[in-house]
């Protein structure tokens, strides 16, 4: 699974990793095709290439695992992941679809830091 995934599926067929861009809380400007992906779990995560802190991530929207989501978190649920055409995909930090020689991006992403909390233990 990538973070493109639920932009091709909303008719962007050409889009692709590549195509996203975001700045790490370390400084570090990249795009998620070079950063690293670990697709192990229920959640595929892209890892900083400089901190290796996991920045961003991308999930089935699984009606299943908002049960088993900490209780706690019901109340930031808005700020806890953006659900996206069968996904849900969160961040610590803003991304842009900003594909390669574009002068601006064509959308920005709000980071949805609580992603991290409500979704990782599940």
């Amino acid at each position: 699974m990538r973070y493109a995934d639920p932009f091709r599926d909303a008719g962007r067929p050409e889009t692709t990793d590549r195509d996203f861009l975001l700045t790490c809380s370390c400084g570090t400007e990249q795009r998620l095709d070079a950063m690293t992906r670990d697709e192990t779990g229920l959640i595929t995560l892209y890892d900083c290439v400089r901190c290796t802190k996991s920045i961003v991530g991308v999930m089935t929207d699984d009606p299943d695992l908002e049960r088993h989501a900490p209780e706690s978190m019901t109340r930031l649920q808005e700020r806890a992941g953006h659900h996206l055409r069968g996904y849900i995909i969160g961040s610590r930090v803003d991304v842009a679809l900003r594909p390669e020689g574009s002068e601006r991006e064509l959308v920005l992403i709000p980071a949805t830091p609580y992603f991290f909390v409500r979704y990782l233990n599940v």
